[in-house]
């Protein structure tokens, strides 16, 4: 197995990354020199995209109790249990809650249920799910997931990376729904009981993330074992061997055909 450090530099080759790739992982115990996420940004997700921006920042660790964290952002870390209104704050809005404020991400409370019940139980395999740096102070098993921030040529090569050993058309790469932080981690990581355990998650399909999610760039949370997979695979794989195409240096130009061209 390669180790994360040697992973990190895999996905960065792959992908060509601007931003460090980081690993996620569970322990009883507080990293030596990590801080809790909401110190960076009250948003999970947010506080990793500093993370992977900026080389400076910590491991970040989340646990049960940092109700300085977005509160939608623990429940989907297996963290805390829902208020029994989010259901109407993320739907269509409920006059008792919040104002009557809504984010109108799905159609109706119901649905919203239903996708909780659908990812299944989400539960953190240790007292502290740990975002943090791929380096090589951790050993190999211990790493659940990876998170890799991209733009849109590179993800595609990432995903056509991930599915280069497999036959699967569908499922080895997934547009997952809910919120940016299950996309990043909760899935990826094996914290859900009904995510599928060898799919990379890509997305998020959260507009919420926007105003911090520069809008060229995407993200992939990749299990630890798919990564490993991926890693084994880059030489032989399109991104070595047509590396012209993968990252073409120059691009063919696209002119707006005639009336003419179009009629032969």
């Amino acid at each position: 197995m390669l180790s994360p450090g040697e992973m990190g530099k895999k996905l960065t080759e792959a992908g060509r990354l601007k931003l460090r790739p980081l690993c996620v992982y569970d322990t009883d115990e507080i990293p030596e020199g990590a801080v809790p996420s909401y110190t960076v940004d009250r948003c999970i997700a947010k506080a990793a995209y500093i993370s992977a921006f900026f080389e400076e920042t910590p491991s970040l660790y989340i646990e049960t109790g940092h109700e300085q964290c977005c509160a939608g952002g623990l429940v989907w870390m297996g963290l805390a249990e829902p208020h029994p209104k989010l259901k109407y704050f993320v739907t269509v809005g409920t006059p008792d809650f919040h104002g009557g404020a809504a984010e109108h991400l799905k159609a109706t409370p119901e649905l919203f249920d239903e996708l909780r019940e659908r990812a299944g139980k989400i539960v953190p395999q240790g007292k502290y799910t740990v975002i943090a740096p791929c380096t090589a102070d951790l050993m190999p098993e211990t790493v659940r997931s990876f998170i890799v921030f991209a733009g849109a040529e590179q993800i595609r090569n990432l995903c056509g990376l991930a599915q280069f050993s497999n036959s699967d058309p569908f499922f080895k790469t997934v547009i997952s729904g809910g919120p940016t932080c299950v996309t990043m981690i909760a899935f990826p990581a094996g914290m859900s009981e009904n995510a599928p355990k060898d799919s990379a998650y890509v997305g998020p399909v959260d507009p919420t993330g926007n105003p911090w999610l520069p809008p060229e760039l995407m993200i992939m949370g990749i299990p630890s074992g798919l990564a490993q997979q991926m890693g084994a695979d880059l030489e032989e794989s399109f991104i070595c061997k047509r590396s012209r195409i993968a990252y073409p240096e120059n691009r063919i130009a696209i002119n707006k055909p005639t009336v003419k061209n179009m009629r032969e």
